[in-house]
């Protein structure tokens, strides 16, 4: 017997045991028969029926176990599944919609539109909420109502992470769908393929992805936008020299356009001096653009550097055309005096680098081995005080200088002055240098000798070759940077490429490592490790290094712009003195750029140990910390005060920016009591609004359906915020399409119940029957 209704269906079998009617049909029959056989007859043939039927109604619960009859029960029901519903938090849903109402509340009435229809669509179905902006995270309640709670706060938008969120928020269970609602608009980095990586993963589990673009369509006007990007937020600059300015510019809906720049110099009185302009044309309706401008660095002093995209008709925001980075020039260039003792091709192409830079006067002084009787050569005029900045010594040996004048450029650096080294045979112990004054200078352990036993020990033994050369790295030697440093950047996305396209060099002196102190850091290192340009600090002055000897391989291989920057910037490092000064409050700040929720820390110190200083038993010079807005209005800025040079009026204090308002901030740090020697100093910062939310006001339907379309095969697509119902009918229908038969089996004596009835008709049966023989005399 069938019996169907809608999509349930109902009928009635047996499974009897072994799997055989048949085989149970005989059974009963013999059942029947031994029960009729075993029940001889009576005097009174009532007696004989009532024993027959009561013993027939026992076996016949023996035939319903024998038969085992069920009842099947078959429905269709969809598959259960998550249906993840994915609301944009940012702040860009803050904006129109173009109808008159925010992005936000059209999102709300879409959002209440689904939950109100599909909650209560089939009791398979799971809907989950989840919102997004920079991150996401899911909501607890998914029913009408549930993003009255929420608001559109976040600074980015990152489509990718919604959808990868939306697929996590299943928590495993099979996934009915994906609505994506929001403006998209990508303004977090992107990472990879982002977004369109994930519909393709959903598309291949065969998920499918609906978007529900909100917010005005960009039309070839109204989606012009033009930010400037990647601006270095600070400068430390020498007057007179060369820089390459670097940042990008982001264009849209703005291609084949030409777009003007402008670099300007604003002085501490707000002058404006306009330094450098340049045209760009964007090749594509979206596009970066990235720049490298040489400017000129100004006269000594303080300076904002502006770079500004010209605003275009139509380009709805133009805050973000502007940006803003603080540069700090000094009195540019020095004198170097160059000592070298061999006449060899690394001291003609560094000469031919550095003497390129006008701010840069070299002095060299060739000193060659075949005037050793007249060592040490007379270099007292040269030490004196102040007439050099930098000192180079190349491959000479430490007998031409003489220790007592060794003694004295010591001493010279020790005051300020910047000391480089080179490698080559006559250099560190191959030329004496580590038992030299100098010793103490170097930030390398020198002294590395070879084993005791071995070729290359017998050699040294036997006079055939110098100790010196057994000292060296054997080239072809490849150069690492081991840190980031000014000194080996040479600027691009990534500076390390340029290093591994440098040729490797002929060879390097061996040291037995670095010291262990303050400010020592090796900067590059060989494949294997062994330092190769380690710097330091003597006293006031910088130190560096350098193992190698054969740079102008570089030049050779038409790789002589790396070559002139590597030397410039490593003499300019050398010549930089921010701790010099015996007087001066010195300021330093985490960032001079920064979020209006991010604020910077910052450091100041004074250290007055000369002859101003306080006295030994002189308390500590107290500083205070305020914030100077642009009309001179200063707020106290609360710091933590730590002594840092006991017995002396070296002090430091650190602090956090407070929260203000976006625009350009100074940084305030003066003596707490008014101080004859220490005078206020200043640094200026930039508070801005880092929302890429707001500077891009117009949504992007496209991208949200060309992400759709990806999961097309499956059912997904793209609908409009007042298409909705067409999307809750697709959804309808898709569960009707993935529903499955669902069988329901009710067998007799399976469950408790059945079981228990049918065990109470089989004793009863038996327990009157044998009763009834008890009272008829029959047992």
């Amino acid at each position: 017997m069938v019996a169907l209704r809608g999509s349930l269906m109902t009928s009635f079998t047996f499974e009897p045991i072994y799997g055989s009617i048949p085989l149970a049909a005989l059974i009963a029959i013999v059942i029947v028969a031994v029960l009729w056989w075993i029940t001889p007859p009576t005097e009174n043939g009532s007696h004989r029926r009532w024993l027959i039927i009561l013993r027939c109604a026992a076996a016949m619960v023996l035939l319903l176990i024998l038969f085992r009859p069920a009842i099947l029960r078959t429905d269709n029901q969809p598959a259960e599944a998550a249906l993840v519903v994915a609301a944009d938090v940012s702040r860009s849903m803050s904006l129109p919609d173009g109808d008159g109402r925010s992005r936000w509340e059209t999102q709300k009435q879409v959002w209440d539109r689904i939950a109100g229809s599909l909650t209560d669509l089939d009791s398979y179905l799971d809907l989950r909420l989840i919102v997004y902006d920079e991150t996401a995270r899911a909501i607890t309640s998914a029913s009408p109502g549930s993003l009255d709670s929420q608001a559109p706060e976040g600074n980015l938008t990152d489509l990718s992470i919604a959808a990868n969120f939306a697929i996590q928020s299943a928590e495993g269970r099979p996934l009915a769908g994906i609505i994506l609602i929001g403006d998209g608009t990508q303004t977090a980095p992107l990472a990879g393929s982002g977004a369109q990586r994930v519909a393709e993963t959903l598309s291949s589990l065969g998920v499918p992805l609906w978007t529900i673009p909100i917010g005005p369509v960009a039309g070839s006007e109204t989606s012009r936008e033009i930010a400037v990007d990647a601006l270095p937020e600070s400068y430390q600059l020498f007057a007179g020299n060369e820089v390459a300015i670097d940042f990008q510019v982001h264009s849209r809906g703005l291609k084949g356009i030409t777009l003007p720049l402008r670099l300007s110099w604003i002085d501490l009185e707000g002058k404006v001096t306009e330094v450098a302009s340049r045209s760009i044309v964007p090749a594509a309706a979206s596009d970066i653009a990235s720049l490298s401008i040489p400017v000129l660095a100004p006269p000594p002093g303080v300076y904002q550097l502006k770079v500004e995209a010209e605003p275009q008709q139509g380009e709805l925001v133009t805050a973000n055309n502007v940006q803003i980075a603080f540069v700090d020039v000094r009195e540019g260039g020095g004198r170097i005096l160059f000592l070298e003792g061999a006449a060899r091709l690394e001291q003609t192409f560094l000469r031919r680098s550095l003497r390129r830079f006008p701010d840069l006067d070299l002095n060299f002084r060739w000193i060659p081995g075949d005037t050793s009787g007249q060592w040490p050569i007379d270099l007292a005029e040269d030490l004196q005080p102040g007439k050099f900045d930098v000192f180079m010594i190349g491959d000479l040996n430490a007998a031409a200088i003489g220790e007592s004048q060794l003694s004295l450029l010591a001493a010279r650096v020790a005051e300020g002055a910047g000391l480089v080294t080179l490698g080559g045979f006559q250099a560190y112990d191959g030329g004496g240098y580590d038992t030299s004054p100098l010793a103490d200078v170097l930030p390398v352990i020198m002294g590395a000798k070879p084993a005791a036993a071995g070729p290359a020990a017998n050699a040294v033994n036997q006079g055939l070759i110098n100790q010196a050369s057994v000292n060296q790295i054997p080239g072809p030697l490849e150069l690492r940077p081991s840190i980031p440093h000014s000194i080996t950047d040479f600027g691009g996305a990534d500076p390390g490429a340029i290093w591994r396209d440098l040729p490797p060099l002929l060879g390097a002196n061996r040291w037995v490592g670095p010291k262990v102190a303050p400010g020592v850091t090796v900067l590059l290192e060989s494949p294997d490790g062994l330092p190769l340009l380690v710097t330091g600090e003597y006293g006031r002055g910088r130190v560096a290094a350098i193992a190698f000897d054969s740079t102008w391989r570089w030049w050779k291989a038409g790789k002589s712009e790396s070559h002139r920057r590597f030397w410039r910037q490593l003499i300019l490092w050398l010549l930089s003195r921010e701790g010099d000064s015996e007087d001066k409050i010195l300021i330093e700040m985490d960032s001079r750029r920064f979020a209006v929720d991010k604020p910077a820390e910052f450091h100041a110190r004074v250290d007055a140990l000369g002859e101003n200083a306080l006295g030994e038993n002189a308390s500590p010079i107290e500083l205070i910390a305020e914030i100077v807005d642009n009309e001179g209005n200063a707020t106290p800025v609360a710091t933590s005060t730590v002594l840092t040079g006991e017995g002396s009026a070296s002090t430091t204090i650190q602090g956090r920016i407070p929260t203000l308002r976006p625009g350009i901030h100074r940084l305030r740090v003066s003596p707490k009591q008014p101080s004859e020697s220490i005078s206020s100093e200043e640094v200026a910062f930039q508070v801005i609004d880092e929302s890429r939310e707001l500077a891009q006001p117009m949504a992007d339907p496209v991208y949200l359906r060309q992400l759709a379309g990806l999961t097309a095969r499956h059912g997904g697509g793209a609908y409009t915020a007042d298409d909705v119902d067409s999307l809750i009918n697709k959804i309808r229908q898709l569960r009707r399409e993935a529903e499955m038969p669902v069988v329901e089996k009710f067998r007799l004596g399976d469950d408790p119940f059945s079981a228990w009835i049918l065990f109470a008709w089989f004793a009863t049966a038996l327990t009157v029957e044998w009763f009834l023989r008890r009272r008829w005399g029959l047992a």
